[in-house]
């Protein structure tokens, strides 16, 4: 699993435990101060086995990622450290469906997903990827409109929930679903802390089950946008 290496500790021991390999992104220069490590911001799993990364990604972590098996193609566009100068690579992949502002998305990105048959959606959000937690290849939850109307359109549903003020993210005033989340097995969500802090968690928890996933807390602390729990397997 890539995570950001600012993620708390508790949540990483979590993870280890249930047996999950851990990579941790580094910061990358030029980017938000309190985003430049999060995973969502620099990696993008397109394609089974392929990852495009931004330009500037740590090599350690480059190493690592290819090590373990994975294609790795470098994008175009150097991100910069105000939004939206800084989401060229913020793109969550449903399916094969992915939402992106096609404005400021990287263009060897955008490549990829077209070569990969995967149809690139536009919605004005440009942290599509923070705001979009994927439980499956046919389901979503996100507090954005855009994106649960988007993805309603194109055959995904989707819970459409209030923004989740008590989602920690330092230096915001909350964070965002997508970037606190991330499978770790093809029925299991888990939650970069307690699942049960959240403010709709029975709304949430009657979505999940509808679809036959059961969320998983990593810790019994407030859940923090990490910049995403990125799987790199199979889910």
């Amino acid at each position: 699993m890539l995570l950001g290496c600012d993620t708390p500790e508790t949540v990483i021991k979590s993870l280890i435990s249930k047996g999950i390999e851990i990579i941790t992104a580094e910061p990358v220069e030029g980017m938000p101060p309190y985003l430049s490590s999060h995973a969502d911001m620099q990696f993008v799993n397109v394609a089974s086995g392929v990852i495009v990364h931004t330009p500037g990604a740590s090599p350690s972590v480059l190493k690592k990622l290819k090590d373990s098996g994975f294609e790795l193609i470098e994008g175009k566009t150097v991100p910069g450290d105000t939004y939206p100068y800084d989401i060229a690579y913020n793109c969550a992949i449903v399916g094969k469906v992915a939402f992106l502002n096609l404005k400021f998305t990287d263009p060897k990105l955008l490549e990829l997903i077209n070569k990969c048959g995967i149809k690139p959606v536009a919605v004005k959000q440009g942290y599509a990827k923070c705001s979009t937690c994927v439980l499956n290849d046919h389901a979503i939850i996100t507090a954005d409109k855009t994106i649960h109307n988007a993805a309603l359109q194109n055959g995904i549903d989707s819970l459409l929930i209030p923004p989740q003020k008590g989602i920690i993210l330092k230096g915001y005033d909350y964070g965002f679903i997508g970037g606190a989340t991330g499978l770790i097995s093809d029925h299991e969500l888990a939650f970069s802390g307690d699942f049960n802090k959240l403010e709709q968690k029975e709304t949430m928890l009657l979505f999940m089950e509808k679809h036959g996933i059961v969320p998983v807390s990593l810790s019994n602390e407030r859940v923090a946008d990490v910049g995403g729990l990125i799987p790199l397997s199979s889910v």
